[in-house]
This record gives structure tokens, C-alpha cells and sequence, in this order.
């Protein structure tokens, strides 16, 4: 498993008090009223993410610890500015924007009362949770509509990069399938390739478990996205998500994944027929190809993650 996945406060229990009050000491001198009650996630090197008040209101407090770290926290701060003017009520929602430090790069934000959308699906019967997966197409259909827009399709960006990505697939029985999905991506790219699709600026990391549900609420959390991407690239990235972690509901696959939950999102996002029959498929590639597993990854995800890609073979063959 990787040090992202691990309890890091207990493995690393220095490092992560150092970097806790490195939060409290960037409160203190922007002259917030803050305190800090609870950490969320402690990752070496990277970020340190913390609950707690801001001026009495329940706030996230996240504090770059990389230059990289940095620049995404960033990136998240611009897209809570832009987003929450038109996602700040009714059903789909984002966390509002609360302060951004310059001098550190500390972000506080509202924090989201909920469940994760992914835990909360696991609790559902099978047939029940399409209903409310639909709800995840409503949040993106909301969230991508100010900023589409249709561009030629950049097909090589996504080839390359899941060419680039399969190469270093550590698990043989994925690098044996995944080798034969590349190819017919090729072939993909070459149908689509010259036509235009959809665009905007997307979530970045569309998976369930970034979505907060609370009553009839849907908050998207961790919002990154500041380059435009085909709108099918969030879609993809929530679909192999969950059909990775055999999270399904029902016996039928569609490119890999769960047929009701990609027709779910399909209507949501009112795609055509090429969108559905070529460029989600695509982008189901090359999140199939790109999502390479960790080598320690255990046996029955590494099991889920085949059956996907021969389930996504087996569709392509019928439209390569």
C-alpha cells in the first residue's frame, strides 16, 4: 500500500505534530481566530489536512508541506472562487472558500457534515443505488455547465499519456489485458480523432468518495481542476473508480464498468450517441491504463481491476 493509504499520524506521529503546529503558527500570524481540534490526513512531504473553528464556524484547514502540494492548494483555492458563486445552495454544492494564506499556502474551508457518496452506496442494496448515484451526474452536469464548450479532440494528449502510464504496470496479469486494451484505444483514437468533443474545467478527481452527501445535499470536495479536459474524463475517472473496488449495481457492464451507473451518468450529462459509443470509452481506457496499481495492491483489487479491463476488451471489440 502506498504512504498515501496508510494511518500516517501513527506511523509518522513526529512529523505529523511538527506539521500541526506549523498550522497553528500560520493561523496565528494571518491573525485568524482558529483552533484546531482534529487531524484528517497527515501525508510526509506533501499536505497535512486538519479540522477544527474558524471564528466559531466548523472549517478544514489544509497546509501545503511541497512546492507541489502548494501549487494544487492553489489551484483548489481559484476553483472554490469560482465554482461556489453558483454552487453555494440547492442540491449540488461546493465548500465555501474561507481564507487563503499567501505567505504559507494555508487554505481553511467549511467543512462538509456527510457521508462520503462511495461509503454510503456499500450500505445500499445493489438495485437501490443507481437512484442515487444519479444524484453524482446531477452535481457534474451542474458543476462543468458554465465552462463547456466543444474543441477538436485532443486525442494523442490521452494516448500518450496512457501509453506512458501502462508501461510501468507492475502486476502481469493487468499488463497482459491492459496491453490489448492500448491497442484498441489506438484504434479509438483514430475514429475520433479530427471531430470535436465537449470540454470544461473539470473536478479533477471525480470519484465518490470526493462527493459528500448529506440529506438531499451533494457537496463535491477537493476540487483541483484548472485546465480544460473533455467532460468525459471525470465521468471515466468515477466509473473505473468504483468498478476497481467491485462496487456495482447490477450484473450488467458497460465498457468495463457498471452499465446502470454509466447510464446514469450518461443521461445526466445528456451525452449523443458518439459521446457514449467512442469518447466515453476512450476516456474509460485511458483511466484503465493510466491508474496503475500499487505493486503491494491487494490480490481481489488486482482481481477487480482485470475483470474491468477484459469486461472493457470485450466492448471494444465491437466498436474497433
Amino acid at each position: 500500500m502506498s504512504i498515501v493509504t496508510t494511518n500516517n499520524a501513527k506511523a509518522f506521529p513526529q512529523e505529523a505534530a511538527a506539521a500541526s503546529l506549523l498550522v497553528e503558527q500560520a493561523a496565528s500570524a494571518a491573525g485568524l481566530q482558529a483552533q484546531i481540534t482534529q487531524l484528517f490526513r497527515f501525508v510526509p512531504d506533501n499536505r497535512i489536512i486538519l479540522r477544527g473553528t474558524l471564528a466559531q464556524q466548523d472549517a478544514v484547514f489544509r497546509m501545503p508541506l511541497s512546492a507541489a502540494s502548494r501549487k494544487q492548494i492553489t489551484r483548489e483555492w481559484a476553483e472554490l472562487n469560482r465554482t461556489h458563486p453558483y454552487m453555494s445552495r440547492g442540491p449540488c454544492q461546493v465548500a465555501c472558500p474561507l481564507h487563503f494564506d499567501e505567505v504559507s499556502g494555508l487554505m481553511v474551508i467549511s467543512h462538509i457534515p456527510g457521508t462520503p457518496l462511495m461509503k454510503h452506496l456499500w450500505t445500499l442494496n445493489p438495485e437501490d443505488r443507481a437512484p442515487v448515484y444519479a444524484h453524482a451526474g446531477d452535481w457534474l452536469a451542474a458543476y462543468t455547465q458554465p465552462s463547456q464548450s466543444t474543441r477538436q479532440a485532443n486525442v494523442r494528449h490521452w494516448l500518450i499519456r496512457a501509453r506512458d502510464a501502462a508501461a510501468k504496470q507492475p502486476h502481469p496479469a493487468l499488463a497482459e489485458v491492459e496491453t490489448r486494451v492500448f491497442r484498441k484505444m489506438r484504434h479509438l483514437s483514430r475514429q475520433i480523432g479530427g471531430h470535436d468533443w465537449r470540454v470544461s474545467i473539470p473536478h479533477g478527481d471525480f470519484h465518490p468518495n470526493n462527493l459528500i452527501l448529506n440529506g438531499q445535499i451533494l457537496t463535491g470536495i477537493d476540487t483541483g481542476g484548472s485546465s480544460v479536459a473533455p467532460i468525459y474524463k471525470d465521468m471515466a475517472r468515477s466509473l473505473t473508480h468504483m468498478a476497481r473496488r467491485g462496487l456495482f449495481f447490477g450484473q450488467a457492464r458497460k465498457f468495463g464498468v457498471d452499465a446502470l451507473a454509466f447510464d446514469a451518468l450518461a443521461k445526466a450529462m445528456q451525452l449523443t450517441a458518439p459521446e457514449q459509443e467512442l469518447y466515453l470509452p476512450y476516456l474509460i481506457c485511458f483511466e484503465t491504463l493510466f491508474r496503475v496499481e500499487h505493486p503491494q495492491m491487494p490480490q481481489h483489487r488486482v482481481e477487480h481491476g482485470r475483470e474491468m479491463a477484459k469486461s472493457l476488451l470485450r466492448d471494444l471489440r465491437q466498436i474497433t
